[in-house]
């Protein structure tokens, strides 16, 4: 089903106006992979890498805990290590900071390492105390664990702030939330913890030990321990609890480019998968007594980790289906915009519809580009469940480091809708095909950024109309006469009709609803919007998450009393002001 049809109107593509249904099948798939193992030494002499993490430059970073190394490897095995300062032993965790740089941890200590090698340490205030997980947190700083009863904080200028916690260990994993606060494993207590960035503590009680922990697709924390250290765990950030039996102790835990969580389990020398339902499947390491430790998911689509009694790296590429993209000639930024057709702006909002423009932003040897029903789209085999995709084809976008859904791909266009994230100000976007990842670009991030359906072409004799369809039937609000150039059923709008608006970037909606998610349930916008035909209020019926779609608002809006003529929509939230002009059709 379609619930509207504008591609045949609008010159531009109009974001997410097709069901999920529709793009069915869209694109020619090739027949699927079967999943594929490689493992690569890390050195001759033991090595014992332990934690790993994806670099901004697109190779594989890793810690040695035997050595005191930083090691790198570039997605075809190559091997780089850099040796860490004199007394500085035993790296433990590592991760991407929001400076383009890799932050790590060792005794009493938090280094941070350029993707050219150089070092920089900085002590703990506190004498005694070392840090263990390290994460970015919504602030563009770095959070940690530490040993003993603190949650650490480091600016990427190396300035450290301690919080002390109530209870006395906190030396577990540690993750920043979809609630935009810090969530964080106590093992020694059987608890999770969840500190603000003002460093306000709320504890949640497990039936068992805790270890690893990462945000997961479906907006909850997942993390692997467990009751007995053999459960794989779920919590919703509302305290939530659910656990999935495991057979095996696990340890490091990543969500999947495929919308599945995947992790390691050490004793067993395997790595899991665990889809948001619970279903696992397990894949052996080639190498027996290999204890894959850390996980990530890497640039290239496929799940790397260390194996620590291998002194390996290894690489698990998942069975997939589709076109298997070969292009690595890196894409080039040329443009970042909210969606054109919906206000255009220099800034976006957690699950914005963002317009990428630019070069070798696809393959373009994919024959869904060329397919005969929504070329370049994303279909129904794409998701997984009701989550959409954050890879087509070997293209994946990474916004403030993390990854967004991708609706359309071309080579000269990506539409991608961005993930949920609490930062502000100026974000860094990268795009990657296969194995090459374009520059950095800056983009304004806002916590609102609101947009109503209103193309440019969607005018005439220089009036910019609001696309309005009615309740009742599905007609368009407009002219008659305007409506039949466009090669639309339409009508104006009478006082007392009930209209439906359609907008992008409003925000949060309770129950709370993910980007990337296929919107199942109603709800109702957190940040309340109003509307008038000029300066006659409007009333609102309904305004939230339109459903079967992803990311798409719904605005049902019953006409104020108004003599005929063409009123100028004013739209506001939280507010302020919406920056549009455009105008609906009354006639009584």
């Amino acid at each position: 089903m379609v619930k509207l049809k504008l591609q045949s109107v609008l010159a531009d593509r109009v974001l997410v106006l097709s069901c999920l249904a529709a793009a069915a099948s869209s694109s020619p798939r090739l027949l699927a992979q079967t999943p594929t193992f490689a493992e690569y030494a890390v050195a001759t002499a033991r090595s014992q890498p332990y934690a790993i993490t994806s670099g901004p430059d697109k190779a594989l970073w890793f810690t040695e805990q035997i050595g005191s190394k930083i090691g790198r490897m570039t997605t075809n095995g190559v091997l780089t290590e850099y040796p860490l300062p004199a007394g500085v032993t035993t790296p433990q965790s590592i991760v991407a900071g929001p400076d383009g740089a890799l932050w790590f941890t060792v005794s009493q200590k938090v280094g941070r390492i350029s993707t050219s090698g150089a070092i920089t340490v900085y002590s703990l205030p506190t004498t005694g105390f070392s840090p263990n997980f390290i994460t970015p947190g919504p602030d563009g700083a770095l959070w940690f664990t530490e040993t003993v009863g603190r949650i650490g904080r480091i600016t990427t200028a190396g300035v450290i702030t301690e919080y002390p916690i109530p209870t006395a260990s906190s030396s577990g994993g540690i993750a920043t939330g979809s609630d935009g606060a810090l969530w964080f494993t106590q093992p020694a207590y059987s608890k999770i913890g969840r500190i603000s960035t003002t460093g306000v503590v709320t504890s949640y009680a497990l039936g068992g030990a805790a270890t690893e922990i990462t945000a997961g697709p479906d907006g909850a924390l997942w993390f692997t321990g467990g009751s007995g250290l053999g459960s794989i765990g779920r919590l919703t950030t509302a305290g939530v609890l659910t656990e999935f039996p495991a057979t095996s102790d696990s340890q490091g835990i990543v969500s999947g480019p495929d919308g599945a969580l995947w992790y390691t389990r050490w004793s067993n020398s395997d790595i899991v998968r665990i889809t948001t339902a619970g279903v696992t499947t397990v894949y052996p390491t080639p190498t027996a007594s290999s204890e894959p430790w850390g996980i990530t998911a890497g640039p290239d689509g496929a799940l790397w980790f260390a194996e620590r009694s291998a002194d390996q790296i290894g690489r698990l590429l998942p069975a997939q289906s589709g076109f298997v993209c070969t292009n690595t000639t890196a894409p080039v930024i040329s443009s970042v915009d909210s969606a054109s057709a919906y206000g255009g702006y220099p800034y976006f909002a957690s699950g914005s519809w963002l317009e990428i423009k630019g070069t070798n932003l696809a393959d373009p040897a994919d024959p869904r580009l060329t397919a005969a029903t929504n070329p370049g789209q994303w279909t129904a085999g794409d998701f997984t469940g009701s989550n959409a995709p954050t890879m087509l084809d070997g293209v994946s976008v990474s916004i403030n480091g993390k990854a967004a859904y991708i609706w359309y791909l071309s080579t000269g266009q990506l539409n991608v809708q961005a993930p949920e994230d609490a930062a502000t100000g100026n974000v860094a976007i990268t795009v990657s095909n296969c194995k090459a990842t374009s520059s950095q670009v800056m983009f304004a991030r806002r916590a609102l950024a609101p947009g109503l359906l209103a193309p440019s072409n969607y005018s005439a004799g220089g009036t910019q109309y609001l696309v309005a369809t009615f309740a009742s039937d599905g007609a368009y609000v407009l002219n008659t006469s305007t409506g039949a150039s466009f090669g639309l059923s339409s009508r104006p709008a009478k006082p007392g009709d009930v209209i439906v608006a359609y907008g992008i970037g409003f925000g949060d909606v309770t129950p709370s609803i993910l980007p990337g998610v296929i919107v199942g349930q109603s709800n109702a916008l957190v940040n309340p919007v109003s509307v008038s035909f000029g300066s006659t209020m409007a009333t609102l019926n309904y305004s939230g998450l339109a459903g079967s779609f992803v990311g798409l608002y719904e605005f049902y809006i019953t006409v104020p009393p108004l003599a005929d003529g063409d009123y100028q929509i004013n739209v506001t939230q939280a507010g302020t002001a919406v920056p549009q002009t455009m105008v609906l059709t009354v006639h009584n």
